[in-house]
């Protein structure tokens, strides 16, 4: 299932990725998958929109600036490339209602070099296992829509259900679609997890 690091230095591994955190050496890196003009904005575009150069140059200083107390768990981890440790994404998560403890997560492979090749679905599993295990929340979900079948298909891989579809709910890049949630519980991931390590 992954490799584990104490909570003053995070590291994720799996077979393809390694989720860790922030370093400021990431900077330059991470500006460049920002970039108003690579094609993921597409794909997150009804969420946050195509930022402006210096919405991304404040991303990257915010993300890659190191905090005195880093948070447990943490809110972000850099997704690299497990080979060549070069960065290719971001997991995150954040409140959806702090009031009821309900968390929803996020996920973005920036380089789309890495689409389609199981990496956002090794890092959103590495993630959720994380995520679980640092806290005591009952359940993770994370919304996506209809115009982005990559992120469905990582939730469908990883076994969590649709428990939302609000349909034509969003324009967006000169379509009409679905917005979508899936979601799983403490329960059903650690079933689904305890199978997939039986021999």
């Amino acid at each position: 299932m992954g490799h584990y690091w104490p909570v003053d230095d995070v590291v994720l591994e799996g077979e393809k990725v390694r989720l860790r955190d922030w370093t400021p050496s990431d900077l330059r890196p991470l500006r460049d998958l920002l970039d108003p003009t690579r094609p993921w904005h597409e794909t997150n575009g009804p969420y946050f929109g195509t930022p402006s150069a210096a919405a991304a140059d404040s991303t990257a200083r915010e993300l890659t600036t190191p905090t005195a107390e880093p948070s447990d768990p943490r809110a972000s981890l850099a997704v690299c490339d497990l080979k060549d440790g070069g960065l290719i994404g971001r997991v995150s998560w954040y409140w959806e209602s702090r009031q009821t403890d309900w968390r929803r997560m996020g996920l973005v492979i920036y380089d789309e070099r890495y689409w389609g090749g199981g990496y956002g679905t090794e890092a959103l599993r590495l993630w959720t296992t994380y995520l679980f295990a640092r806290t005591d929340t009952l359940r993770l979900d994370f919304a996506t829509f209809s115009g982005n079948p990559g992120m469905i298909a990582v939730g469908q891989r990883l076994g969590f259900v649709e428990e939302g579809r609000f349909r034509r709910a969003r324009r967006w890049s000169g379509g009409v679609h679905d917005a979508v949630v899936y979601g799983v519980l403490r329960e059903e991931w650690d079933r689904m997890n305890q199978l997939s390590a039986e021999p």
